[in-house]
């Protein structure tokens, strides 16, 4: 397989080698390519994840039940939702 690189990815391949860290502009590629398949599977996976922490949390015996708890969470929520 042959693939062409934007003049730009191809910089960024050649910065990687540069560190030693990679053998060769396919070692790049490789490790590239896996860090994307598996972002792809956490961001797939993340509703059941979420709802297994949420589900961890509410049977926890430390579940905070006063509202000034939730309302605060809700608050910095919202904030890293911004952020993004």
């Amino acid at each position: 397989m042959k693939v062409d690189l934007a003049p730009g990815l191809n910089e960024f391949v050649n910065e990687k080698l540069k560190t030693g860290n990679y053998q060769s502009a396919s070692e790049v590629i490789r490790e590239s390519l896996r860090r994307w398949k598996e972002q792809e599977q956490a961001t797939s996976s993340e509703p059941e994840w979420l709802e297994t922490q949420i589900n961890e949390g509410l049977d926890s015996p430390n579940y905070p039940t006063s509202k000034t708890f939730w309302s605060e969470l809700k608050e910095e929520l919202h904030k890293e939702h911004d952020k993004q």
